[in-house]
């Protein structure tokens, strides 16, 4: 699959590796020069459809690209499985470390790596199965005291669903702790101060200007313990125990081009957005994170945040017995 501008993909399909046959060419994706959302999102789209159908294991970027739709393509190959190649006058491009492949006068040079494997996946999965089963099960005393306080200090059931979108864009219920008044969704909706604040603080309101929030729902929002039923979504398979931040389907447009790529792992109770402390990040840094973690993912690394969320944890507890 080759993509590029009109003016650099005739030049790619003349390279001593086509004619050689090293790969077959199935498919040109011909992209702007200028680039804007709803161009890369259209010209992402095309790869994405011909990658699937022609069933493309090589994506051949042809000349330089701009630096979102080369991001772009990068995330598509790293989706599919495919090796990015490039005919580039540079050796460096869009921060990755290249591998010269073919060389000579006109060398290729690979910029992505393939995507993880079926094992390391289903690795994940089994850790984030027994963990989050007997932390059910262990923290059970907890989830009923839990629940009983939010009884007694207000009417409304105890868990609060609240839709997002998770892996392969399939949506589902995230479950918190009710922290809010009944009727929060409703009063967010209905007011546009409340709802411009939202957005503008990243689909968020801090929680001590939201008067959605009860007194109990403070107390769990900063210590997190609100976010434990979540452990049931990920038993369920909604989620995992370490991955990017759940996110409603309105933020899917602060990731134009890389959405399918976010959207290829299951979201996290935590992740490298908690413990970097840049949760609290507003778009587009929020986004680079965010990608960043699904494009370097290792389980080494899920490790290394597990260790750092323990940490963060005990670290205020120690705080809070001091108090």
């Amino acid at each position: 699959m080759v993509i590029g501008t009109a003016r650099d993909v005739p030049r790619a399909l003349e390279h001593p590796a086509v004619g050689a046959q090293w790969f077959q060419v199935c498919g040109v994706v011909t992209v702007a020069e200028d680039e804007d959302a709803t161009t890369i999102r259209g010209q992402s789209d095309a790869l994405h459809q011909l990658i699937s159908s022609h069933r493309a294991s090589v994506v051949l970027v042809a000349g330089p690209l701009g630096t979102a739709m080369m991001r772009a393509a990068s995330d598509i190959s790293q989706l599919h499985g495919c090796r990015l190649l490039a005919v580039m006058p540079s050796e460096v491009v869009a921060g990755h470390e290249p591998l010269v492949v073919w060389e000579g006068d006109a060398p290729l040079v690979q910029l992505a790596a393939h995507r993880r494997t079926e094992w390391q996946a289903l690795l994940k999965r089994s850790i984030d199965i027994v963990l989050s089963a007997t932390m059910l099960v262990v923290l059970a005393p907890l989830f009923a005291i839990i629940a009983a306080a939010i009884a007694l200090e207000s009417r409304g059931p105890v868990f609060f669903r609240h839709r997002r979108v998770g892996l392969r864009e399939r949506a589902f219920h995230c479950l918190k702790f009710r922290t809010m008044v009944v009727d929060a969704e409703e009063r967010l909706r209905r007011d546009p101060q409340l709802w411009a604040t939202y957005r503008e603080h990243g689909f968020r309101i801090p929680d001590n200007d939201d008067p959605r929030v009860t007194r109990l729902g403070r107390l769990l929002r900063r210590t997190s313990l609100d976010e434990l039923p979540q452990l049931i979504n990920v038993l369920r398979g909604d989620m995992s125990l370490i991955g990017p931040r759940p996110i409603v389907h309105e933020e899917l447009e602060h990731y134009a081009g890389s959405e399918r790529l976010l959207l290829s792992v299951r979201p996290g109770i935590t992740g490298l957005w908690a413990v970097s402390g840049r949760h609290r990040l507003a778009y587009p840094d929020r986004a680079a994170v965010e990608l960043g973690y699904v494009r370097t993912w290792s389980l080494r690394g899920d490790f290394a945040i597990a260790m750092r969320t323990v940490k963060a944890v005990a670290d205020y507890g120690s705080v809070s017995a001091q108090r």
